[in-house]
């Protein structure tokens, strides 16, 4: 194995396992969660009350506990498989049709491309998070009695990805076209190859190690927005809208919106009218989103710290050698020369 492999990568490889954990005990826990029955009062010995639910963060619960005696540290795991889940789906969808987009991008003729990349500029500048509240609201949350669970959930990442397919594509057909700058590619063109051929044979190998990056980065990203749009009460795994409170005298209705998978924003979100009162309700997801991201950057350093090992492998420095010149002197005789020490 090469000593730059992405195993002995530590900051790789600890990002990978500890978003893989974090996966794999969601999943597995959510055969048992039906077994978990909690309680809202604590017992001690005698059976007299002890406390109440929410509980501060102990042995029994490191995390704490909700308003209805549920550790943190279950609701985190049970929301891991939707939160760090559904930011893998919508990341390798934006790049995936980034890649097919930015390639017929790339060969479009130069006014078109100019054209488009006029139009695109206009993402870089505006906030994604405002731009996507505003286009999914009025699904999850205005008239969210009139669509299925199924719709709540499929609407919100169809617009995530397809919000960022127009700056992604617009990377990838600049990619290609600092790369089509090579002289083989010239060459390869000169000797018959086709477009598929330089694609498959020329571009793609050199694209492949940006996707990878562009993805793991993308995932990090994903994670921001969900994190933004729990504060705009929109939750990505779902919201349920419930009716708290009717005004009988004028008609008016109290809601409030909560998460129905236990997604970390929509913990942030449902809990945070309780941040000063009981801190740990909103400081155990902000955690939980925190290390993944952590994790995440972890992962994207690890990448392209390999890239600069590479590089600054590929380039050894001979060895000196230390060479000793006799010292000559040659005089013309006749034709002749004589050296002399």
């Amino acid at each position: 194995m090469r000593k730059d492999s992405l195993l002995r990568n530590g900051p790789f490889v600890f990002g990978v396992v500890f978003l893989l954990l974090l996966l794999l005990s969601s999943y597995f826990y959510s055969f048992y969660s039906s077994e978990v029955h909690p309680d809202k009062m604590l017992y001690d010995e005698n059976g007299n009350v002890m406390a109440l639910a929410p509980f501060a963060p102990s042995l029994n619960f490191p995390l704490g506990s909700d308003l209805d005696g549920n550790s943190f540290v279950f609701k985190l795991i049970e929301g891991a498989k939707y939160t760090i889940g559904l930011s893998l789906i919508v990341a390798f969808f934006r790049v995936g049709f980034s890649c097919i987009f930015g390639y017929l991008l790339y060969r479009m003729p130069f006014s078109l491309r100019v054209l488009f990349g006029g139009l695109s500029n206009v993402f870089h500048y505006a906030p994604v998070t405002i731009f996507t509240y505003i286009i999914i609201a009025p699904v999850i949350l205005t008239f969210s009695w009139s669509y299925d669970v199924s719709t709540k959930i499929i609407f919100p990442m169809v617009i995530l990805i397809g919000i960022s397919i127009p700056v992604l594509a617009l990377y990838v057909q600049n990619e290609l076209d600092s790369i089509s700058t090579n002289e083989y590619i010239d060459s390869a063109k000169v000797l018959g190859g086709s477009r598929f051929h330089l694609l498959r044979k020329h571009l793609a190998p050199f694209m492949y190690p940006k996707l990878l990056l562009l993805f793991v980065q993308q995932v990090g990203q994903v994670l921001i927005i969900f994190a933004h749009l729990g504060l705009l009460n929109v939750f990505i795994g779902g919201t349920d809208v419930r009716v708290m409170d009717v005004d009988f005298k004028t008609g008016e209705t109290t809601t409030e919106s909560f998460s129905m998978t236990n997604e970390w924003a929509g913990l942030i979100a449902q809990n945070f009218q309780y941040a000063q009162s009981f801190p740990w309700m909103v400081l155990a997801p902000v955690s939980a989103f925190a290390l993944s991201i952590l994790a995440i950057n972890s992962i994207v350093y690890g990448l392209t710290n390999r890239k600069t090992v590479k590089k600054s492998v590929g380039k050894k420095s001979l060895p000196e050698k230390t060479v000793i010149l006799e010292q000559t002197h040659f005089e013309l005789n006749g034709g002749h020369s004589s050296k002399q020490g």
